[in-house]
């Protein structure tokens, strides 16, 4: 039948050739197969046993790395142990430290007061640091087999509004330490209808009404101590009006006039009693004057701007002495510091006259009694604590030099250190400070600005 015939057309099941239907040819592939069979499970046990092997090696292998690691980790958990409680103990000793100094505060001198708020930026450095000691956190990670250590982040701490106030209130104003943190806020703005380019602004010791220089409108204006306008007043022989001093015991005031190159007395009725001074550069001469004061001796000190020089007179017009002028070896002429000073002022205590010398960019201190150079300090330039032309300065009452150059007003110490810088309206014409606030003279205004911390 057909199916016996493709039975008998099967060729094989092996590669013997057996015909499947013949007995003896069956037979004999099966015991072939069956040697086969041993000889296959011999190599299969064979593999199974270097497979085993393999998989120990691997383990034991493996067992070694993990032990490694192991004793690794072990030691970097110490490390992370040690290291912390050293930090510890470093933070209980900085706060140990600063306890006994807040135990000793007792002190209510300036200097103390530096101290103290140094002990303040301490105190919230610890307690930040503390913050960040106790978040932070170890973890391990099975899958890499690592140890994370890591601090959770957390906002610092610093003064609320509160806090910052009661720092505040530690502070005396115009401190070294308040200037650091204070900026220039404006109040108001002192003017009237003729003001055009203000010039000065000067305090009037018996009457405590301001003064302000308006040279452009050739006048002097009165403001009252809450800022109001009172009046003005004039002279035919003011062109160029820029500079006030005041005399207490006479109750004159002497009134710079820049183009006439002279001083002009002024009565307590306003009237001009008398002038001081003419054109030239002679001793008592004066060449486009900037600037006047008076000292604690009672005598006229003027910045001649014209003649590179500062000129102690009398106030009848007497010459007394030169400040920023030398005399050359051998008699023959005079050494000049100055170039075209501008701004002078005279320190609290009546021992300091500083100048802005503004045509060498840097501010000069001389001795108010002998014109000896006491400080020196400045050098051209846009960067704090570098002047850009000074036009004027002015002390105030703790001692620090305040001075205006292009744009800015910058406070220094009485040693020239830098304190302060403080942006302002460009190109202005002057600027004086009376207690704590700051009166900067420009185009059609004075702008009556004071220091404040916010």
């Amino acid at each position: 039948s057909q199916g016996v015939r493709r039975r008998a057309n099967q060729r094989t099941i092996s590669e013997s050739g057996v015909n499947i239907g013949d007995p003896l040819s069956m037979k004999r592939q099966l015991q072939i197969s069956s040697s086969n069979l041993e000889e296959f499970e011999t190599k299969f046990q064979n593999d199974i046993q270097e497979i085993s092997q393999n998989v120990h090696n691997s383990i034991e292998k493996s067992i070694d790395d993990l032990i490694k690691k192991r004793d690794a980790l072990g030691k970097q958990l110490n490390k992370i142990l040690t290291d912390k409680l050293e930090i510890h103990e470093n933070w209980r000793a900085q706060s140990e430290d600063l306890i006994e100094k807040l135990d000793d505060e007792k002190d209510t001198s300036e200097n103390h007061i530096d101290q103290k708020n140094t002990h303040v930026n301490s105190f919230y450095g610890l307690i930040n640091k503390i913050d960040k000691i106790c978040n932070e956190t170890v973890s391990f990670d099975p899958a890499s087999l690592s140890i994370n250590w890591y601090c959770e982040k957390k906002k610092s701490l610093e003064p609320n509004k509160v806090t910052r106030k009661a720092l505040l209130n530690t502070l005396p104003a115009l401190s070294t330490e308040f200037y650091k943190l204070a900026t220039l806020e404006e109040v108001r703005k002192l003017k009237w209808q003729n003001c055009l380019q203000p010039r000065c602004v000067a305090l009037c010791p018996w009457t405590g009404q301001i003064w302000v220089c308006s040279s452009g409108s050739r006048e002097i204006a009165i403001f009252d101590s809450d800022d109001t306008f009172v009046h003005s007043f004039t002279n035919s022989a003011f062109l160029f009006p820029c500079s006030i001093a005041f005399k207490i015991e006479t109750k004159e005031a002497f009134v710079l006039d820049k183009r006439q190159s002279s001083i002009f007395v002024i009565s307590p009725s306003y009237q001009v009693t008398r002038s001081i001074g003419k054109g030239g550069k002679k001793s008592g001469c004066l060449n486009s004057p900037a600037a006047i004061l008076l000292d604690n001796k009672g005598r006229l000190v003027v910045s001649d701007h014209g003649n590179d020089r500062i000129q102690v007179l009398e106030t009848d017009g007497t010459f007394v002495a030169y400040i920023g002028l030398h005399h050359q070896e051998g008699g023959k002429g005079y050494l000049q510091d100055l170039s075209s000073p501008g701004g002078i002022a005279l320190s609290v205590d009546g021992r300091a006259v500083a100048v802005a010398d503004t045509g060498n960019n840097r501010i000069r201190i001389y001795s108010a009694n002998s014109g000896r150079s006491l400080q020196c300090f400045g050098m051209r330039g846009r960067a704090n604590g570098q002047l850009e032309k000074p036009i004027d300065l002015s002390w105030d009452t703790q001692g620090h030099l305040l001075v205006l150059d292009e744009g800015r007003v910058q406070v220094f110490t009485e040693k020239g250190d830098f304190l302060r810088a403080q942006k302002v309206t460009e190109h202005l014409n002057g600027m004086s400070a009376i207690g704590q606030c700051v009166l900067l003279s420009d185009t059609y205004s004075v702008n009556k600005m004071i220091w404040k911390i916010k």
